[in-house]
């Protein structure tokens, strides 16, 4: 309470009121009204606020979340005893405005009910907190990160964690395809409609949070299966007008990172940009890396209602690829390779242009207009690793360039329908046009990172994918009753995918197939989702979602000695169904338990067929319907209060465990004669367990954690191969490792010490037809790291 230190004239009491309004008449129920001698008025829960006070001179100040605070002096007396205060709304800052019900466990956080423009009821959605999570961030340990998101399946695609690979319920983790994929709100992917793999991951340093909604995201963001993941950035320290923070770390074979940030708050100017440099020499034989990120991130606040934001975000990367193994060779030595000559580039660029205007507590509008400027090239062998590569051959090159633009708008309206319950309204509409070049050819013999092809003018591959989307949706939270909600919402979409260009299969003859296909589809998704709070921090969830997955360009054109590709793939659609109950146990216990259901028809896959020259290859196709159907299980409970409840707050001890149990199949087989054979089955990359457990520590300014996962087996093709002679196929055997992380902070230092998989755990998540193989790609080994922080 801040006194303006005027003295009150009379010693007698009287009693004042005050009414608490926004711009638009509605009332405030919730604030802080006080008097300078420390005296506060009671809140009837109407917005109207009383007490007994001297007669005299004071000073008064009133503070409510989302407003901007009032502090004046008022004359009490006999005819001055009622005041009216019309208070101007005041954003935290961009998507921070509203937010409704939230359940923090550890570094997890559980929206209930509505944030920004977003709507979380009846959703499973997590939210992980990197503030304090003792975890491996300058290698994007996806391990530790993830740990406390029950059913993440990882595919490891690189020791720093350059392209993440993740996925859930069965779907398909490789580059993250299944998930609809943004940092900050918008699109990061490479063609979210034509080819949705990500290459790019911002470092882990860099980020606030990591937002994911299930499927159920599919109407408000984007019709994938697997939902939203969401990066959200670090913004400037509001109370410091300049922030810095620097941090080095170095670790095994080779591994150096540079992560080095500046932000804060200059008036109604909010600022944050960091730098990070990572290399590696890499665990396996002739692997190597170094990649750059850049983000800066700038917002004014023009005025109490109107924000605009100013984003970029870049990387360039470079990684030297040590090929596939077989069985055999992996069994005798993981770190061995047979390919020194692959090497794989891509470099990242997204700018993004933002407004956001509030015009009041209950109206929230926001616009976003960004795009990308990206490629990725490859160049190397990708014949079987089984063949011994000749050094003077020339090397294949298969190059994307992408060229993307994207408006989005979204609003959110707040009001009361049934007494002072209050509802929300979530509506937007998204355009986006995209543009994919293609080209693939041969380099001349060397073995360095050479992108270049021989004869632009006899490419094996030169197509161009424009692609359209425009979308509109609408969801509708109604609380029709206290503890009840139900949100039903809409999707309305249209996509439009074209290819053309031309083909050379046969490079001796040289004849070239064109290409011009246009597909254009005009559909609808449907929704519902339900929330039943029971009281106590614990509620009952439900939803039913649509989903959509159109056929990826990539999937069609494809040259590869080992691929072919049905010429007649079709899109993918299915849904989403949750049922799950959340919340907490005498603030000792939280957990969030759920079942699932989520059902996929015209699953694309790929099985191993044979040739008239009797060479096996992989072919890709609409294998059948397939379903999925489980629980993801978390709970944590802090050790602190459950044992020693009367113990000092500088002893910390989170125990927690997360597990999913999959069950993914081929259905409807049996009813196409060349199909059954693929009836029940088990979907490719669907372990049926995985499981992630382990201990968060701290006493005083020592902080730690000990972490233990495990994935079951699972297969890398429709047919249950377990094994092939190329290593391309065949079962991902079960795995086990441990990381730790410890570290100490005093005053503007930190130092971390980092083990990840510290039993020297020999396994790996993925077998691959095309780079960075073909054949088994071995996870890392033991590696140590350490790093020192300084942040002023």
């Amino acid at each position: 309470m801040i006194g303006l230190g005027l003295n009150n004239a009379h010693a007698q009491k009287i009693n004042v009121q005050v009414v608490l309004q926004d711009e638009e008449g509605n009332s405030i129920p919730h604030a802080t009204v006080q008097l300078d001698n420390g005296l506060r008025l009671e809140s009837d829960g109407k917005g109207h606020y009383s007490t007994f006070a001297d007669i005299g001179v004071h000073a008064i100040m009133v503070t409510a979340e989302s407003y901007r605070s009032v502090q004046e002096t008022w004359d009490i007396n006999e005819r001055n005893r009622h005041r009216i205060f019309t208070l101007e709304t005041q954003p935290k800052h961009l998507g921070e405005v509203t937010i409704v019900a939230t359940r923090r466990s550890g570094n997890i956080q559980q929206i209930k009910g509505t944030k920004g423009t977003t709507i979380y009821a009846g959703k499973k959605n997590e939210t992980i907190s990197l503030a304090k999570l003792p975890a491996n961030t300058a290698t994007n340990n996806s391990r530790q990160i993830y740990a406390q998101v029950p059913g993440i399946n990882i595919v490891e695609n690189d020791e720093a964690g350059i392209a993440l690979g993740i996925a859930t319920r069965g779907l398909n983790p490789n580059r993250t395809t299944a998930f609809n994929t943004r940092q900050n709100g918008y699109d990061i992917s490479a063609d979210p409609i034509g080819y949705p793999e990500t290459y790019y991951t911002p470092p882990a340093d860099g980020l606030s949070s990591i937002e994911i909604i299930r499927g159920a995201a599919s109407l408000q963001y984007g019709t994938q299966f697997g939902g939203l993941l969401n990066f959200h950035f670090k913004e400037g320290d509001r109370e410091k007008e300049v922030g810095v923070l620097s941090k080095q770390t170095i670790g095994s074979y080779g591994f150096f990172s540079s992560f080095n940030s500046v932000g804060g708050q200059v008036g109604p100017l909010n600022y944050y940009g960091f730098y990070n440099y990572r290399r590696s020499d890499g665990w396996r034989d002739n692997t190597a890396f170094g990649v750059h990120n850049e983000y800066l991130g700038i917002s004014y606040q023009l005025s109490n209602k109107v924000a605009l934001s100013l984003q970029y975000s870049g990387m360039q990367s470079n990684m030297k690829q040590a090929g596939g193994l077989t069985d055999k060779a992996f069994a005798q030595n993981p770190q061995q390779s047979y390919r020194d000559r692959n090497w794989f580039n891509a470099n990242w660029n997204i700018p993004e242009l933002g407004l956001q205007y509030q015009r009041d507590s209950n109206n929230l509008f926001s616009l976003k207009v960004y795009g990308l400027v990206a490629n990725r090239s490859y160049v190397g062998n990708l014949s079987k690793i089984t063949i011994t590569e000749d050094l003077n051959s020339p090397r294949l090159v298969m190059e994307d360039d992408y060229r993307n633009v994207f408006v989005e708008a979204r609003y959110m309206h707040h009001y009361r329908m049934i007494g002072d319950l209050k509802s929300s309204l979530a509506a937007g509409i998204r355009f986006y046009h995209g543009n994919t070049h293609r080209t693939q050819g041969y380099n001349f013999t060397g073995s360095d990172a050479d992108f270049s092809i021989r004869n632009q003018d006899s490419l094996q591959i030169d197509y161009r994918f424009p692609s359209w989307n425009y979308a509109a949706f609408a969801e509708h939270l109604f609380q029709i009753a206290p503890k009840l909600s139900i949100t039903p919402g809409v999707r309305a979409e249209y996509l439009q995918t074209n290819g053309k260009g031309y083909t050379i299969p046969d490079t001796s003859f040289g004849q070239k197939i064109f290409g011009n296909e246009r597909h254009v589809r005009v559909f609808p998704l449907l929704g519902i989702g339900i929330d039943y709070q029971l009281g106590k921090g614990r509620d009952v969830y439900a939803n039913f979602s649509q989903n959509y997955s159109p056929v990826n360009f990539g999937d069609i054109v494809i040259i590869n000695p080992g691929m072919k590709v049905d010429s007649s793939l079709q899109d993918v659609k299915g849904y989403n169904a949750d049922l799950g109950y959340r919340g907490e146990l005498g603030r000792l216990i939280h957990f969030d338990l759920s079942l699932y259901y989520l059902l996929y028809k015209n699953r694309i896959g790929t099985l191993l067929q044979t040739d008239g020259s009797s060479n096996v290859y992989q072919f890709t196709t609409n294998i059948s319907d397939s379903r999925s159907l489980g629980a993801e299980l978390y709970a944590d409970i802090d050790l602190r209060k459950a044992l020693l409840p009367n113990s000092t707050k500088a002893f910390r001890a989170l125990l927690f465990g997360s597990v999913a149990f999959t069950d993914a199949r081929y259905i409807n087989a049996d009813k196409d004669p060349q199909r059954r054979k693929f009836q029940n089955k088990y979907v490719e990359y669907a372990a049926p367990v995985i499981c992630r457990s382990g201990m968060d520590f701290g006493y005083k300014r020592f902080f730690g954690s000990l972490q233990f996962s495990y994935t079951s087996d699972q297969y890398s093709d429709a047919t249950n191969a377990r094994s092939s002679t190329d290593g391309t196929v065949g079962i991902i055997p079960h795995y086990h490792t441990f990381d730790f992380t410890g570290g100490y902070h005093w005053k503007h230092w930190q130092a971390t010490l980092s083990i990840n998989n510290f039993t020297n755990t020999r396994y790996f998540t993925r077998r691959t037809t095309g780079f960075p193989g073909p054949g088994i790609v071995p996870s890392e080994g033991r590696a140590l790291f350490l790093s020192l922080q300084y942040k002023l």
